[in-house]
């Protein structure tokens, strides 16, 4: 079982860098290798995807990602940007 595994819909998600945890928004549910978060959650109401690979860790209701917060903002994918992915649907 990996880490991802234990990710369900309603967790929070955040990003760190060692000073602040920034929290992204919560679990929709998820889509093959992808999270699919909150549309509510999101600055302009769009759904946003990140990919399950910058998990680094479950705990609690809490999934942590590897990547810095701006990092992780900068790269998530609007549902546009997705299908645009080979093999993401």
């Amino acid at each position: 079982m990996t880490t991802t595994d234990h990710i369900r819909s309603g967790m929070l998600v955040q990003a760190g860098d060692g000073n602040a945890t920034v929290y992204l928004g919560r679990v929709a549910g998820l889509k093959k290798r992808f999270i699919k978060l909150r549309r509510r959650d999101a600055p302009d109401g769009k759904r946003r995807f990140i990919p399950r690979s910058w998990v680094d860790g479950v705990v609690g209701q809490q999934v942590h990602l590897s990547s810095k917060p701006a990092t992780a903002r900068n790269g998530w994918l609007t549902r546009a940007e997705l299908r645009a992915w080979p093999d993401s649907t």
